[in-house]
């Protein structure tokens, strides 16, 4: 509601009982009016407030005259208390004192009238604050992510809009898990725990130079009190006219002490999904059509436990141990029709993979703070073991078959080891730091053929693969204040990396060395409380995954296979951005990447056999604008809506590939929440996705997009959460895309069970308010291990 309106009623009802007050306007440093202020006046067990209208005017009737204290609040900090004198109508002018620097606390027991901020722009960031959002309360993460600014989440990946592999933090602590496991755990914590989403997309120099799709960090609410809670939840998703269903159960458990912080996690499922995809290859005297059937069982159960001893006001410890272990059961059926110069051949195969995986995660911290200012020095070290063992069974049909069996074993070995330091000083804040990480894997590819029920093993499609990689980090970044206006910030990152590769079978290795500075800058301007601008620059690298640096050849029949590449070199990405928030609900941000040896699979033809190879073969420049806004003008609709625009160009330098021709992509998401009670605890959502043809490399994609509905119910003073979707009701979701050659084009595409019902019930218990042990640690290359073979 209008300010204005909240003091007329206000007046109105009061001025036939009080006839004493005291009015003024409140200004702030630079003696402007400061607009949505809260006022407090209280004498003994008396307590009168008002809110300053968009003048700063504010007037307050009190019941009589005598000696008051009066208190200024603004966006929930106390920024003035002094003794005032009433007497009739008294009228004083106040001006707000700047907000201390080390101890800023939010008032107990104060209820703020005035309308917080929605979206924030900081000299780096985009700031959604999920605690101001109706809509995004009573869900899990995973749906919070989706109702945030440039982002797009689901239960199988998050992504920010027109870009992939992003990293996700809590409390600016990456998480050391990726995949599966990652949307696992975030849908054991609820966005009622959430107190901001921060999407980072030009991330500083104190993260990695990892990844050219940016950071988004999830900052939990700060514990309030001492005590427990936990919760149990449980889901599951019907699919249309398939006799089967997805589940999943889970279950959380935090403590809060005076010196000890507890959390733990809980979860297993059994995810079932299945679609059926086709690849066609023609060109001028050839063609290769391959159809395929999926089925795909996806079985996992998994645990985190984390704790946290606060030695004194100025030491904190912790150590976070995840474990999760999968044996994901993949089907598939494949029909194949070749033709070329040696005549017509028709090919079936199937394949059934057994694959058992055990990830452990351990981590370990220390700070330390070194003043009153916030500066602080962080330890910690990570270890990661990813053991992979797989059974996979191969059965090719011409004219008679031929069966093969694949053992394929991976362990990863990552281990890191960092120091932060933090120096705060009055107008700059200062940043430094050193890094060192290692990264095993030694792999093991077993072949056989199977004849008259024996396994034969096969020494040439054998192999063993060892890979090392050493990788050294400096970084050094400064934040300065300019005035109330202007902020800035700027930083230089070093990363020198070592690695070598080496296949026992043809006994070759590839050995790199490289170092690179990754520069950021940052600059931003707020005129007043309406707009904010902001520019950003960043330089960033994308390692390839290791999948895709095993020169194993993963055989689908006797005429296919894929394999990777060892002399695969990173990318790197060169980031512009200009970002404009309007009144807190709108966010408008131009931007231009420019991309340079990006990676992808290129699918080569040799006679009658067929492989895909991950390759560096393009350039590509990016420039487009997102628009975020948030509509809350009603009190029975909160919506959300975004739109990415960009325009792409690709320049293939490999002769095996041509780009695709350049043009325009979009991006869309609209979501729209139905509060259809008062207490907004019984609400009706509607949305829709879409995406617009879009060119990447060689490859050119088609048009795709989904639509849902559904309620979600919080009952039992929000102890009891229900939500019930129904996803992609017109089954429009689907996949569709042309590679480009030069002799053929490939055209593919595939569609799954995206129509599903799904139904969450979370029940919580014990002190809401906990949070419990919410540190995590930074270890970044951990998501590396998850990627295949193939792009």
């Amino acid at each position: 509601m209008n300010p204005k309106i909240l003091v007329l009623l206000g007046l109105v009802s009061s001025s036939c009982i009080f006839a004493q007050s005291i009015e003024g306007i409140i200004t702030d440093k630079e003696n402007k009016p400061t607009a949505e202020a809260e006022i407090l006046v209280t004498k003994d067990q008396y307590k009168f407030s008002a809110i300053t209208d968009e003048n700063g005017v504010f007037k307050i009737p009190v019941k009589e005259n005598g000696n008051y204290t009066l208190e200024i609040i603004k966006d929930g900090i106390k920024t003035n208390s002094e003794s005032v004198s009433i007497s009739g109508n008294t009228k004083k002018d106040f001006q707000i004192k700047e907000l201390p620097a080390a101890s800023e606390q939010k008032i107990e027991g104060v209820t703020i009238t005035a309308r917080k901020k929605l979206f924030e722009r900081k000299v780096d960031r985009l700031v959604f604050n999920v605690e101001n959002s109706v809509a995004s309360q009573g869900i899990d993460v995973v749906e919070a992510l989706a109702k945030t600014p440039m982002v797009r989440a689901t239960d199988d990946a998050i992504s920010i809009a027109g870009k992939s592999d992003i990293a996700v933090m809590v409390n600016d602590r990456l998480l050391n898990l990726s995949g599966q496991e990652l949307i696992n755990y975030l849908k054991t914590l609820r966005s009622d725990d959430i107190a901001k989403i921060e999407v980072i997309t030009t991330p500083p120099a104190k993260y990695e130079a990892e990844g050219k799709s940016g950071l988004i960090n999830i900052i939990l609410k700060k514990n309030t009190s001492l005590g427990w809670n936990g919760s149990l939840q449980t889901s599951g998703s019907y699919y249309y006219n398939r006799p089967t269903v997805s589940t999943r159960s889970g279950a959380s458990f935090n403590y809060q002490g005076n010196k000890i912080s507890l959390t733990a996690n809980l979860s297993a499922g059994d995810n079932y999904w299945e679609n059926t995809s086709y690849n066609y290859l023609s060109g001028a005297s050839n063609y290769w059509n391959t159809d395929t059937r999926n089925y795909n069982n996806y079985k996992y159960k998994g645990g985190n436990l984390k704790a946290e001893y606060k030695i004194n006001d100025k030491n904190l410890v912790g150590i976070s141990y995840n474990y999760s272990f999968s044996n994901p059961l993949e089907q598939a059926y494949n029909r194949s029709t070749i033709f070329n110069e040696e005549g017509l051949l028709e090919v079936y195969s199937d394949n059934r993979n057994k694959n058992r995986r055990n990830v452990h995660n351990t981590t370990a911290f220390y700070d330390v703070k070194l003043d009153s200012a916030g500066s602080k020095l962080s330890l910690s070290a990570n270890l990661m073991i990813n053991n992979s063992n797989a059974r996979n069974f191969y059965n090719t049909v011409t004219d008679n078959t031929i069966s093969t069996f694949t053992n394929p074993v991976s362990k990863y070995r990552i281990y890191s080891g960092q120091a932060d330091l933090e120096k705060n000083f009055t107008k700059i804040k200062t940043e430094a730091g050193l890094k060192y990480t290692r990264i095993k894997n030694d792999s093991e590819f077993n072949f056989f053929n199977i004849e008259n029920g024996q396994f034969i093993i096969n020494t040439d499609r054998t192999n063993t693969f060892l890979y090392n990689e050493e990788n050294y980090a400096a970084y050094a970044s400064a934040n300065y204040k300019i005035n109330e206006q202007w902020d800035a910030k700027a930083g230089l990152r070093y990363e020198y990396t070592t690695l070598e590769g080496i296949s026992l079978n043809d006994n070759s290795s590839a050995k790199i060395n490289y170092g690179k500075f990754f520069p950021t800058a940052y600059i931003s301007y707020k005129p007043n409380e309406n707009n904010a601008f902001s520019l950003n620059y960043s330089r960033r690298i994308t390692r390839p995954y290791f999948g895709n640096l095993n020169p194993f050849r993963y055989y689908t029949s006797e005429f296919e296979y894929s394999t990777g590449n060892p002399y695969l070199l990173p990318a790197f990405s060169d980031n512009f951005e200009f970002g404009y928030v309007l009144k807190n609900n709108l966010n408008i941000t131009l931007y231009y990447n420019y991309n340079k040896d990006n990676w992808d699979r290129i699918q080569v033809l040799e006679g009658n056999t067929k492989y895909s190879i991950v390759k560096n073969f393009y350039n590509e420049n990016q420039a487009g604008i997102n628009i975020s806004y948030n509509y809350n003008k009603l009190k029975w609709l909160e919506s959300n809506i975004f739109v990415n625009g960009f325009y792409a160009k690709s320049k293939s330098y490999l002769p095996e590939a041509v780009a695709a021709p350049a043009g325009y992509g979009a991006n869309l998401n609209i979501d729209n929440n139905f509060f259809l009670n008062k207490d907004k605890t019984v609400t009706l959502m509607l949305g829709i996705w879409a995406d617009l043809p879009n060119r990447d490399g060689n490859t050119y994609y088609y048009s795709n997009a989904s639509v849902y509905t559904g309620f979600k119910l919080n009952l039992m003073q929000k102890k009891l959460l229900i939500n019930l979707y129904l996803n992609d009701i017109l089954n429009t979701n689907r996949w569709k895309g042309v590679e480009y050659y030069p002799d053929y084009d490939v055209q593919y595409g595939g569609k799954g069970i995206t129509r599903n019902v799904y139904l969450s019930v979370t029940y919580k218990f014990g002190n809401n308010n906990i949070q419990g042990a919410t540190k995590q640690i930074k270890f970044e290359e951990s998501s590396r291990a998850g990627g295949n073979g193939s792009n």
